[in-house]
Order: structure tokens, then sequence, then C-alpha cells
């Protein structure tokens, strides 16, 4: 085998071990169903909230920020969600943003909130959702304001479960709570598959809240500190996923993150291949951007676990993407193209063909023929499969919900997938392409 290849193997294993080892021990630590020690304030407010037991003394007064580009088909949807959240209507002002749209988003938007005088609507022309949600804060008059992209819809519960936290909390160096975001309504396969992905992130928020590491504030419902907000500057105007930087920001001014674990709320994932890409394209070079722009915290002990595991975690992301890429087409693209070769060598002519066919199956070969590395395979592939099923199991969902097809591309490909939009992404950012939010 190539060296190269071994060392970047080698390397990609101890990696990936270590971080999947360190996310499962603060999982079974923290979590109040499985460690009967857990008596401290943390787990006690992180037990209530999923037992759904929350009660806030006082209701402060909230912003929900809606910024709208042509939403058209969800807007109206999106706008009932807020008006059935379970909170005292006096103690709630919606600002809703038209950026410039070019359809009926307005229209909608004028025509829905005309009997409900606590929604009000701001419009001004295309700016992008950043200067939006600026332009929205200079209005905002709550202790706390929440950000809900057009095409997503809150549980009327989740707006009280997230002010028991902050709450229960009492840390006026807590800027962020955000929510756990399911995909709405899932119809095909690829919006299938990201229902799954979603649940595996509700999970791993889960578990990295719990460490205080949360590196983005999901665009669907995260609930911010207004005061702390507008001390940083509000949201940046020049980054694609303003929802990663402000984030970062926080984290590099020693604020505080956490996650609402059962806080749901639900957003229409990409129902084409080519809005994935283009939807993970954003996401992969904000956070290269991101990544890029904090490196002063990779590795740094002032900012705790975010500094020595989120960023460097985050930092060798984009090796195991290489990686995962180069193993993919070493051991299984390549043997199957070899493959093929024959096949149009012998005019597809199988009968002889398969009486002398030998199955390269390369990379269980090469487990078979290197415990070491098989070990640690399947020691990952355990611990996998043992996070995919708590990920369910926390988010009270079944794993054959939507069938047990989806699971399919999932397994085999799906991360393959994401490697190479994220590999594309990153050659993309070397030839300082510019992209649009």
């Amino acid at each position: 085998m190539n060296i190269i290849i071994d060392i970047l193997l080698w390397i990609t294993y101890i990696i990936s071990l270590y971080f999947s080892i360190f996310l499962f021990l603060v999982y079974v630590e923290q979590n109040p169903k499985v460690d009967p020690r857990a008596n401290s304030q943390r787990n006690t407010s992180l037990k209530n909230t999923l037992n759904n037991t929350f009660n806030i003394s006082h209701h402060p007064f909230i912003s929900i920020l809606v910024p709208a580009y042509n939403e058209q088909s969800t807007i109206v949807k999106t706008l009932e969600s807020i008006y059935n959240i379970n909170y005292p209507k006096d103690k709630i002002e919606v600002l809703v943003i038209n950026d410039g749209s070019t359809d009926q988003t307005k229209e909608k938007i004028t025509q829905y909130i005309q009997d409900k005088p606590y929604f009000h609507l701001i419009s001004h022309s295309n700016r992008g959702k950043a200067a939006s949600l600026n332009i929205a804060l200079t209005h905002a008059t709550g202790e706390f304001f929440a950000c809900l992209d057009a095409d997503s819809f809150v549980e009327p519960l989740t707006l009280k479960k997230m002010l028991t936290i902050y709450e229960q909390e009492n840390d006026p160096q807590l800027a962020i709570i955000t929510p756990a975001m399911k995909v709405h309504e899932p119809k095909n396969i690829l919006q299938k598959v990201q229902w799954l992905e979603y649940l595996v992130i509700i999970l791993i928020g889960r578990i990295t809240s719990q460490l205080d590491s949360l590196y983005v504030a999901p665009g669907p419902f995260s609930l911010y500190n207004t005061k702390i907000i507008k001390q940083l500057g509000g949201f940046d105007e020049k980054n694609i996923t303003e929802d990663q930087e402000i984030a970062y920001r926080i984290q590099s001014h020693q604020y505080r993150i956490k996650q609402c674990p059962n806080g749901y709320v639900y957003t229409t994932a990409p129902s084409k291949l080519k809005q994935f890409y283009r939807q993970r394209r954003r996401w992969y070079l904000g956070s290269i951007l991101c990544v890029h722009q904090y490196r002063n915290l990779i590795a740094n002990r002032k900012y705790g676990d975010f500094g020595m595991m989120q960023m460097v975690k985050n930092a060798a992301g984009y090796l195991l993407a290489i990686t995962g890429i180069a193993i993919a087409i070493t051991f299984i693209i390549q043997p199957w193209v070899e493959n093929i070769k024959e096949l149009f060598l012998i005019n597809f002519n199988i009968a002889p063909y398969l009486a002398t066919f030998k199955i390269k199956i390369t990379f269980l070969t090469f487990l078979l023929t290197d415990f070491r590395k098989g070990f640690i395979i399947l020691s990952l592939t355990i611990l996998g499969i043992y996070f995919f099923y708590v990920a369910h199991k926390n988010a009270n969902e079944k794993i054959n919900k939507f069938g047990w097809v989806p699971l399919i591309p999932y397994f085999a490909f799906y991360y393959t997938l994401k490697a190479t939009i994220l590999i594309l992404t990153l050659f993309q950012f070397t030839q300082r392409k510019k992209f649009k939010w």
C-alpha cells in the first residue's frame, strides 16, 4: 500500500476514534438515564427539559424576527406556527422582514398580519439575511429575540422550554439557546436521508452543549440574549453563514451557548440534488471561513473544550473528508471500475467470466490482513451504530418511521457525497470564488 495513504489512514483512524470515544464518554456521563449519580444543577436542568417539565417564574418580552426572501409558498405557515406559540400574546412582538421579495411574499405577509397587532412588517430592497436581521434588531425591544427562517416551523412549547433553560442556568454569560431541528415532512429519499442526519445532529449538539462547545446557532428559532448580541455588533453581513459566525464570535468572547434538546423546530430540507449541493456548499464554505477567521482559537486552552476539542475537531474534519474520499476511491470505486473494464473487454459475455471471477473485496481483505486497523474500523462502526440508535431514542423517533429504504443510501454513500461536496468547496475556497447567501 502506498505509504502516504497508509499514513493518512492511521491519522484518520486515530482522530476519528479519539473524538468518537470522547463524545461517547461525555454522553454516558451527562445522560441522567445512564448515570445514576447525575445530580448536579446542570443535569437536573437537562433532565427537567427532556421530561417536558418547565416552570417559568416570569415571562420576559420576546422579539421574533422572520427574514423572508421569495418565500410565498411557506411564509404563512411559518407565521401561523409563531401565532400558535404557547406564550402570552402581550409578551411577544413579531418582526417580519421582507427582503426585497419579487414574488407574492409581501402581499401574503400583509394579508396574514392585518388582524394581528403584535405582528409588524419591515420591508426593504434585497440586502441579504444578516442585513435584514440587523435592521430588525434596531426595532426589537425584547429581552430575548428569536430568529425563524421563513421556511421553518416552531412547535408551540419550544419557546417556554428554551426560556426554562435560561432561567435555570441563571447565567448572564449564556448568550444563545439553540433548538433541536428536524426535517419537516420529508417526501422523497433525499429528504428522508436528511431526516436521519438531522436526528444525529440533534444528539451531537446535545453532547457538545454539555461541553459549552456549540459552534452554530441554527436559523430556525435560535433564541438570543438581545443585549449581548447588540453589544457584539449584531450579525456579520459579509459572512454567508451568519448563524455560524455569530456562534464562533460568541465563543471567542467566552459567552455560552446551550442546546434545548427537545425544543423542536422543523425546517424544509432540499428535495433535489442541485438544491442540496448549493445548500451544503454554502454551509461548508461558511464553516471554512469561520475556522479560518477564528483560527487563533484552535487548540487554545484559554477557550476550554471549545478550543481544545471542538475547534480541533472542526479543523481536522477537512482532513477526514479528504481521506474518506481517498479510501472510497482506493478500496471501493477503483476495484469496481476494473471489474467493469473487464466486462467491456469480454463484451459482457459473463458466462465464462463468472467461472474465473474473483470478488475483489479489497477493503475487507485489507481489514482482515491488518488486525489493528480492522479493530479500529470495527470499533468506529459499533460507535456509529450506537450513536445512530441513541439519536432516534433521544429525539423520540423510530428508526423505520419512513421505512428501511432510506437507511441504505444513508450508510452506503451519503457521507461520501457530503465529503465530496466539502472537497469541491475547499477547492473553490482556494480559488477565492465569491458566493452569495
